[in-house]
């Protein structure tokens, strides 16, 4: 499965970032960006343009129901964005890092294995029940 931003990501972001620089500070509302130029994702290009260092503010402008995104300065260098790809295995032997099991890798405890025959007696709220 391939992971990451879609193959169009960089188009969209191009586009945003032209048409608001044409709108000044008008902004360009979200409105449109979804519905007549179908950029169903633009809150995402939006945040990355961010990341990139655009200083992009979403105001809410009186009853509007989508939020105007408006450009108020660029950077003087574009920063990356971040791949997101793995780092491969952690070189630390025997860490849960490396595990297969979600709860090791997101707890750093292993699992606890609750016996096969369990049963509910020794619990207080069936003590009355059981007797």
């Amino acid at each position: 499965m391939k992971r990451g931003a879609p193959s169009f990501s960089n188009d969209q972001r191009t586009k945003i970032l032209e048409l608001l620089r044409e709108a000044g500070p008008q902004g360009v509302k979200r409105e449109t960006l979804i519905f007549e130029r179908h950029f169903t994702q633009c809150g995402t290009r939006v945040f990355e343009l961010q990341k990139m260092g655009y200083d992009i503010r979403s105001e809410q402008r009186g009853d509007d129901r989508y939020v105007t995104y408006v450009l108020y300065g660029e950077p003087a260098q574009e920063k990356p964005l971040p791949t997101h790809l793995p780092k491969g295995p952690d070189p630390r032997p025997g860490t849960l890092a490396n595990s297969v099991d979600w709860f090791e890798r997101a707890t750093g405890k292993p699992r606890v294995v609750v016996p096969e025959k369990s049963t509910t007696d020794d619990l207080p709220l069936f003590d009355l029940a059981v007797r």
